[in-house]
């Protein structure tokens, strides 16, 4: 047997015994896509990287073509007007949610390329949008046929770490099962708000341990002390007419300023008298 022929043999059957030690094989596959659509899905991935990007080299190219500036000076020309939109507050926080919406749909396409969430096609969910919020980014979702919200079940801590956040929560849509949105969540809006209630003062320098449990009933018990009154007595009215045929009962009662309380049925109508 030739040499080549013996050697071949070894290499197949070595194969064999790692695939069989190994077990299951795990096969993608890359969907097959026309030209056009691949162009398309590129620029609507990277659309906001794309519109910088050009704009940049357009102003660039006026500044240094029509006012016959450096490139140096066309730089620092072009970066002034940044600096000052980052020193106001409005445009700052405009500009960090539309960076940190540009980053969160880039990750969230990581994690769900990592965590092998496609369907039998190789299609991975489409990513309509990324929107900022008060806590930080919602993502929606796109489900292709073939996935749906099962798929992201229990994945949350992975998404909130492939994104760089505290948490994230996916929830779907109430009318179409195809539209999933998943919230990010970057800071809590109510960390930094402070509690103003005079129930602290007495209690704001002690630990935890050594504050009673009835320290809010000792509070209201010395802003509103009780004093033990006698209940005033109830004096009826003289009874109806005979001819009167009302069921209404019809009671006063004294109260301390001087004044009465009149009582039909069981209720205060003293204020309508």
């Amino acid at each position: 047997m030739p040499k080549s022929t013996r050697s071949s043999r070894s290499r197949l059957g070595g194969r064999r015994g790692r695939a069989s030690a190994s077990g299951a094989v795990e096969t993608f596959i890359r969907p097959s896509k026309s030209l056009p659509v691949v162009i398309a899905l590129i620029v609507w991935r990277w659309r906001w990287e794309i519109t910088v990007t050009i704009t940049t080299l357009v102003v660039l190219h006026h500044l240094i073509t029509d006012t016959g500036w450096s490139p140096i000076a066309s730089v620092l020309a072009m970066a002034t007007p940044v600096g000052v939109a980052l020193t106001i507050g409005p445009t700052r926080r405009f500009l960090r949610n539309r960076f940190w919406c540009v980053i969160t749909r880039h990750r969230v396409r990581a994690c769900l390329t990592e965590m092998r969430t496609l369907n039998y096609s190789g299609n991975l969910p489409f990513i309509i949008g990324c929107f900022s919020t008060k806590t930080g980014e919602s993502v929606w979702l796109w489900m292709r046929p073939g996935l749906s919200h099962t798929d992201l079940e229990n994945r949350s801590e992975t998404i909130s770490s492939a994104c760089w956040a505290r948490h994230a929560v996916i929830s779907r849509s109430a009318r179409n099962a195809a539209l999933i949105r998943i919230d990010i969540e970057r800071r809590d809006p109510l960390s930094k708000a402070v509690l103003t209630s005079p129930l602290l003062e007495e209690t704001s320098d002690l630990p935890d341990g050594e504050i009673a449990k009835d320290a809010v009933l000792d509070f209201i018990g010395s802003v509103n002390p009780t004093t033990e009154q006698q209940p005033a007595p109830l004096v009826q009215d003289e009874p109806p007419a005979r001819g009167d045929t009302r069921k209404t009962k019809k009671t006063t009662a004294a109260i301390p300023d001087g004044g009465s309380v009149i009582l039909v049925n069981g209720e205060d109508v003293s204020d309508y008298v």
